[in-house]
């Protein structure tokens, strides 16, 4: 079976909702197009039987000789769908030069506006899936009658390219009555464009204005389709000057749009495709910053303090898989629930992404067990009814670790949450690299990066007392050897070698320290396990400041890391010294991320970096702000 492609924009979850027509208005029917002639060679998929060089590799149960309903001629394809089956014509390669959309007729048999996805595929190779839906007329497929859907060429990462199969695909996991597919083909629209049709893109959003004439009388359609789905506006009249501004869009994605204007017959169909590109975050300088928000730490941050205009997405932990595809969703306090709710509100109402963290280190055997070919398809369903119920964007999968018998459960399960929510954010947590095991970097993750938006490398606690190493820094950007094998640049260098792309990948800052005793800095051998105090939830910047006033602070320039030294020891009587990132740290993180094309930064964890629970004081968030968004 051919891998499921995915979108790969990286979009919100929301669509862009149709405007409602006035009272009285009628409604849209489909509207025939009218066009040049187009060949009946290899654009022909399928017209009463297979077009010429196409055949049949589908994995869904079909008929491609149904008699009944037929859309055109006399035959047509029905297909019975199980979860996630599909319809898959392949052909030795079609050029698609000159050609604009997929087109088909679909029948909805008896279910209303079915969840179904399509890829492309390229040298045997899936590009990605998107929702077929919204590029139906009406937005929708109908139930017990025929739509014409028109899936853009673009929108599939085929336009001037050479296809060879074409895969059609139940996209919810579920199983679905028979319906019916007729009059497949690949096609262009020759009909001049309207009027004049602009779109300008800014760091934040896409900006489309059009100047449409239509030659129809009375009541006139103009809508703008784009990836992230359609805008309707219905009036008594053409349109003159109009401006749709579209911000549910992320920096560095290019999004086409296609202007048409139609009568209420259907008379003076026009047409213009368009694209703008949103300025890229290397050039506005602005990262993704998403942190990490624990409750089981609530107290440190509360969630009404939490300053989002240092973050883009904020990361909310947690819920945990249980074994039977079920989600324990108590976020991990008794207030879990509200305080989740609360952080998603508030990230929205700032123009800010909120993402569920799902696992964490413990929660192995629960993610074995709920992805696992059983029970899979409840798990996936589960796991969207909790972002819809909190009110989310995303999931971050926290899948630690992952274990060779994992991997096959572990892409399908991203595969099939892509297919089943494609515009949803999909974030992943990868762990550092040691530049002494060439395994570490295994280049089986790189299948995961089509169908995530972000792989954040857990660029913390990169040291422990092991047999053979130095003492070293928690998260030192540079300065990795043979006895310190580790570094985020390293780190991040060979997740981008092993084929993750740069701008997918993020970095991992720590808002705790690392704290020692018996040693007394970087660059010693360690005596014993002793050595090591305490870490994660144990040593906050918060505790980090007020140790700090009896020590001395010390920037490692070779590693750009930052630390603190002790004459007397504190705390338990014995911390000699601790390793954080400081502002300076993490000034040093920002510009390398920026120089060297990387996406951006997780934080771990907001709670712990901020210092006055009252005022919601937060230094280091102040400073990734500064070093990321700026």
């Amino acid at each position: 079976m051919l891998a499921v492609g995915v979108h790969l924009s990286a979009c919100g979850s929301e669509s862009i909702a149709d405007v409602a027509p006035p009272a009285g208005a009628p409604t849209e029917d489909a509207v025939p197009v009218q066009e040049d002639a187009v060949s009946d060679g290899a654009t022909t998929l399928y017209e009463d039987a297979l077009g010429p060089g196409w055949v049949d590799w589908s994995w869904a149960t079909r008929n491609l000789a149904a008699t009944s309903p037929v859309a055109s001629g006399t035959r047509a394809v029905s297909v019975t769908f199980g979860p996630w089956t599909g319809l898959y014509f392949h052909h030795t390669g079609v050029s698609t030069t000159g050609l604009e959309f997929l087109e088909l007729q679909v029948h909805g048999g008896a279910t209303a506006n079915p969840a179904l996805t399509a890829y492309a595929t390229v040298g045997n190779q899936a590009r990605p899936t998107i929702s077929i839906n919204r590029y139906c007329d009406g937005g929708a497929i109908k139930a017990g009658a025929w739509t014409r859907c028109r899936v853009p060429l673009t929108a599939l990462n085929v336009a001037n390219d050479t296809l060879d199969g074409i895969a059609i695909q139940e996209g919810a996991g579920r199983s679905l009555p028979v319906m019916t597919f007729d009059s497949l083909r690949l096609g262009s629209a020759t009909l001049p464009a309207p009027g004049d049709v602009k779109a300008v893109a800014s760091a934040s959003d896409v900006s489309l204005t059009w100047n449409t004439v239509s030659d129809a009388t009375g009541y006139h359609v103009y809508r703008a389709t784009s990836q992230m789905g359609t805008y309707t506006k219905r009036t008594t009249a053409p349109l003159t000057n109009t401006t749709y501004r579209d911000t549910r869009v992320t920096a560095g994605a290019t999004y086409w749009y296609a202007v048409t204007a139609v009568g209420t017959r259907g008379e003076g169909l026009r047409s213009a495709p368009v694209s703008a590109t949103v300025q890229s975050p290397q050039s506005s300088g602005e990262k993704w910053v998403s942190g990490y928000y624990t409750g089981w730490n609530a107290d440190l941050y509360p969630p009404e303090k939490v300053d989002f205009s240092a973050l883009t997405h904020i990361i909310v932990g947690r819920v945990t898989p249980r074994a039977d595809g079920t989600l324990d969703t108590r976020f991990d306090n008794d207030n879990g629930p509200h305080i989740a709710r609360t952080l998603a509100q508030r990230a929205h109402a700032a123009g800010r992404k909120a993402i569920i963290m799902v696992g964490g280190a413990g929660e192995h055997a629960g993610w074995v067990a709920a992805a696992s070919n059983v029970n899979r398809a409840k798990f996936v369903q589960n796991l969207l009814e909790a972002m819809d119920r909190f009110g989310y964007d995303g999931l971050d999968i926290d899948w630690e670790p992952v274990e060779e018998a994992d991997k096959p459960n572990l892409l399908a399960l991203v595969r099939e949450l892509r297919a089943a929510r494609p515009d949803m954010l999909l974030t992943f947590p990868i762990g550092w690299i040691n530049t002494n095991v060439a395994s570490d970097a295994d280049p089986w993750f790189a299948n995961l990066a089509p169908y995530l938006d972000q792989i954040n490398v857990m660029s913390y606690e990169m040291i422990g007392p092991w047999d053979g190493w130095q003492s070293w820094y928690t998260s030192a950007l540079y300065g990795e050897s043979g006895n310190r094998p580790t570094s985020v640049s390293s780190s991040l260098q060979g997740w981008a070698r092993a084929g993750i792309p740069k701008a997918k990948l993020g970095m991992g800052i720590p808002f705790y320290g690392m704290a020692w005793r018996n040693i007394t800095g970087p660059y010693q051998r360690f005596t014993s396990w002793a050595d090591y105090v305490g870490s994660d939830n144990a040593f906050t910047y918060r505790k980090i400041q007020q140790l700090s006033a009896s020590g001395t602070y010390r920037w490692d320039a070779v590693a750009a890391a930052s630390y603190l030294t002790f004459t007397t020891p504190v705390e338990d009587g014995t911390v000699r010294w601790i390793s954080y990132d400081g502002p300076q740290a993490i000034a040093a993180k920002g510009a390398y991320a920026r120089d060297n094309g990387f996406g951006g930064t997780i934080i771990w964890t907001l709670n712990q970096g901020c210092t006055n629970p009252t005022t919601g004081a937060n230094p280091l968030l102040d400073a990734v702000k500064d070093a990321f968004l700026q």
